[in-house]
């Protein structure tokens, strides 16, 4: 009987301990332990956005609402004509100046070289244009991005808010530019999301 008795015990053990799933075995559901994509992190940059063709030296800026390439093209000026677009906008070089920087103190340049440009925006165009996200570059010969200056004694402004029809812009920005690089610069004026940038070739003078 005692045998018997034994026996019995031993298999109710074991078959209650093959059902019962050993403490904290539990699988973790899938939806609670995988992040859901966020639709707004940061996605690959747009290949067509502008940088490739000889004409547009510099990618466009990506700006909200402007996901695909520009609709409004023109083609490149040299740096004492306009660029001229289909729909009536046009960009061009008002005035050159130049000169050095003479502010002393943390952060300044003293004797500085720099190149003052004035640029005006004329909107011909059937609608208003947002100009708050201007971008400048001067490129140099070799490629090579100029250095804006800031220095009080340049006064600059940039583009800001939205020109409308039949209105223009006017900005000015200054650049670091040396005396013997001022024959052969590009200036890219990428100045809103349904435009190419106005690109002038050419010398400063």
């Amino acid at each position: 009987m005692s045998i018997a008795a034994l026996a019995l015990c031993v298999s109710l053990v074991a078959c209650s301990g093959g059902t019962e799933p050993p403490s904290g075995a539990e699988p973790t559901s899938s939806t609670s332990s995988t992040p859901a994509p966020d639709a707004t992190a940061g996605g690959d940059p747009s290949d067509d956005s502008g940088g490739s063709a000889p004409d547009q030296p510099i990618a466009k800026v990506e700006r909200a609402g402007h996901s695909g390439d520009p609709t409004v093209t023109a083609p490149p000026a040299s740096t004492g004509d306009p660029v001229t677009y289909d729909d009536g906008v046009s960009v061009r070089i008002d005035d050159v100046s130049f000169s050095k920087e003479t502010a002393q103190g943390p952060g300044s340049f003293p004797d500085r070289e720099y190149a003052r440009l004035t640029l005006t925006i004329d909107n011909d165009s059937a609608g208003p244009i947002d100009l708050g996200t201007s971008v400048l570059t001067l490129l140099d010969a070799d490629g090579t991005a100029a250095v804006r200056v800031y220095a009080a004694e340049a006064e600059t402004s940039d583009f800001a808010g939205s020109v409308a029809a039949g209105k223009t812009a006017t900005a000015t920005y200054a650049f670091a530019v040396p005396a013997d690089s001022r024959d052969e610069v590009t200036l890219v004026v990428d100045f809103d999301g349904d435009h190419t940038s106005a690109v002038f070739r050419g010398g400063l003078d």
